[in-house]
């Protein structure tokens, strides 16, 4: 015979099993929106911010998460889920970051030569196309005869 009692947090479950009475706490399961998670930023075990957390992938075969986190000096890390401690306002890392990886160093031009995008600006509602469009992306309407 089983009975089942329900409190806001946890589920008790009593269960008579050859005249002991045991008790099982069991943990509600939480699921959180991949919207609500985006966003969140990424703290490590020493408290330090790492950065916000941009994608989440999942491996279907191998049943593992992994996020993309954008770090503070614009590059990019990867963390799986064994990685993560807690998941409340912040994502709460269970190792310490110590060196953030820094993002490529973009190379500047010294030839003296401009590049110049060209792009098509809707007569009808004024939003910008790219030049090879022979449509406005917003309202439709043709761009280019």
């Amino acid at each position: 015979m089983e009975k089942h009692r329900y409190t806001d947090n946890q589920i008790y479950w009593t269960t008579s099993l050859v005249g002991q009475v045991m008790k099982v706490i069991r943990e509600p399961r939480k699921f959180m929106p991949i919207k609500q998670f985006i966003g969140l930023q990424a703290i490590d075990a020493k408290g330090s911010l790492i950065g916000n957390v941009k994608d989440i992938s999942l491996d279907f075969n191998n049943k593992d998460i992994s996020l993309k986190v954008s770090t503070k000096n614009g590059a990019e890390m990867d963390f799986g889920w064994d990685d993560v401690q807690s998941v409340e306002d912040v994502v709460l890392l269970k190792r310490q970051v110590d060196a953030l990886p820094s993002q490529p160093e973009n190379r500047v031009d010294t030839s003296g030569e401009i590049t110049v995008q060209a792009v098509l600006i809707c007569p009808s509602c004024g939003a910008s196309s790219p030049a090879r469009a022979k449509f406005c992306s917003k309202c439709g309407e043709e761009l280019r005869s």
